[in-house]
């Protein structure tokens, strides 16, 4: 099979001395938004509000850097270069929550229901406690603001509300859905005169643990041959096979050429595997793209 010019420029790129890109850490893709009752505010600037990083108003105002969700609506979410579950929290969700009345009142809160999908399809949610908030979004104010230099991966002084995959048993997730409960969780925002503003407001998704890119500050993601799959890899290490048979089907064909030179670039949407290392010198780079053509 031949390489087609799109595959066959990639894969020339590293040895012509590219660096690899940096992959930032936030949704870079909305799926799918259903509004709900209510919705409206951040539609002018859909989908690029809710991509990005957080724009935080701090402890006592709410950011308009959102999307309403709408009472009872839903949005799905993609980070592609994936959340892996690493040390500590991997991802942190980021609302418009606010303290009313000084740095110690209550929070105002709009709560949304948080569920993880690998794939896209099957999604397991985050336990939560419909009294306490417990295991729900959009209960802690926002700090980090790309003006203040507050780090929105580092949960300990982002703001926003954090979550483990390590909770649910996910080594690895693509994809972040966000329901906002209506009126079956008695938040504050439920309070508030109908408008176009009601239900979860959206600011950003920020992954703590990325899969691929640069390590974040609370966690370090090898790109070599000797990485677990459970920490590093959506493909699964297969049976001995041809040289550059990254995805275990016997055969060397472009997709696995595709798939070493994303792995070059630091993609993280697939992580490096040893199949991928054809020149055995334990990582994944350019010189590995020669093994595999040689393998066609």
């Amino acid at each position: 099979m031949r390489l087609t010019p799109t595959a066959f420029i990639l894969c020339l790129l590293p040895a012509t001395g590219v660096a690899a890109q940096t992959v930032a850490p936030f949704v870079d893709r909305v799926v799918s938004f259903q509004p709900g009752a209510n919705a409206g505010f951040g539609m002018n600037e859909f989908p690029d509000v809710v991509l990005g990083p957080p724009v935080g108003g701090g402890e006592l105002q709410g950011s308009l850097d959102v999307l309403s969700l709408g009472d009872g609506g839903e949005i799905i979410l993609e980070i592609s270069a994936g959340i892996c579950d690493g040390t500590g929290l991997d991802f942190t969700v980021f609302e418009n929550a606010f303290r009313a009345g000084g740095p110690a009142g209550a929070v105002f809160a709009e709560v949304g229901i948080v569920a993880v999908s690998a794939d896209g399809e099957t999604f397991l949610t985050f336990p939560y406690d419909a009294q306490t908030f417990d295991g729900l979004a959009g209960k802690t104010p926002v700090r980090s603001h790309p003006d203040n230099g507050i780090d929105p991966t580092d949960p300990d002084v982002s703001g926003g509300d954090s979550f483990d995959l390590g909770e649910i048993g996910l080594p690895l997730v693509r994809f972040v859905r966000i329901t906002d409960p209506g009126a079956e969780i008695p938040d504050p925002g439920n309070r508030l005169p109908p408008g176009t503003s009601g239900g979860f407001d959206l600011d950003a998704i920020a992954a703590v643990n990325l899969c691929g890119g640069e390590p974040t500050p609370t966690a370090t993601v090898t790109a070599s041959a000797s990485a677990t799959p459970a920490e590093t890899s959506v493909i699964p290490t297969s049976t001995p096979g041809p040289a550059g048979d990254v995805d275990g089907d016997g055969d060397v064909d472009d997709v696995d050429l595709a798939l070493i030179v994303r792995a070059i670039f630091g993609d993280g949407m697939v992580r490096p595997v040893v199949d991928a290392d054809t020149s055995l010198d334990g990582a994944v780079t350019a010189a590995d793209v020669p093994g595999a053509l040689r393998s066609r």
